[in-house]
């Protein structure tokens, strides 16, 4: 996969739009790369992002990808903590039923939990359609029931991911992790 483009001056993120990019990729980026050597955040994070990792893993049994945004995927050295969703897959999104389960996913989706559990992570899940075929979209009541949710909330947080803080106008991109 291309690595990550060069962060634009007036933002110091990465252009619009979505890159792909390994976790090893990421890693090498983000972390390990010369440019993030004086860094005292960055390596303390990319730790505490595996775990968090695992425990959704756990809970859900994969990850299919994850949209890594913010100050982590910026010119910031010290970002204070890793912006990002999770995209599950969908039987594995509503297999989550128990209600301890369901309370661990929100308990690991809340930042001030994560916080005070040693992890600076702000964290979003989201489910991917369970409509697999794309012909199937534009078919009338062939999409999958609740899909249509589905789509409109990864829309939502694809143009969260691309906005900046200063305001509408200014844009950046982020990274799309495939596992």
């Amino acid at each position: 996969m291309p690595p990550l483009p060069p962060f634009a001056s007036d933002t110091q993120c990465p252009p619009p739009g979505r890159y792909p990019m390994t976790w090893e990729e990421v890693e090498y980026s983000l972390v390990r790369a010369a440019a993030w050597k004086a860094s005292s955040t960055r390596p303390g994070l990319w730790v505490e992002l595996q775990s968090h990792r695992a425990l959704v893993e756990c809970l859900f049994g994969s990850v299919t990808r994850i949209w890594l945004a913010g100050s982590f995927v910026s010119g910031k050295l010290d970002p204070s903590d890793i912006d990002l969703a999770y995209l599950i897959d969908a039987d594995a999104y509503r297999g989550v039923t128990e209600p301890d389960e369901i309370a661990d996913l929100a308990n690991l989706s809340d930042r001030e939990w994560c916080v005070k559990h040693g992890m600076r992570i702000d964290a979003y899940l989201l489910s991917l359609p369970a409509t697999v075929d794309f012909r199937d979209l534009g078919t009338v009541g062939a999409m999958a029931a609740g899909d249509s949710e589905v789509f409109q909330m990864l829309g939502l947080y694809d143009e969260i991911w691309q906005r900046c803080r200063a305001g509408h106008r200014q844009r950046r991109g982020y990274v799309e992790v495939a596992l």
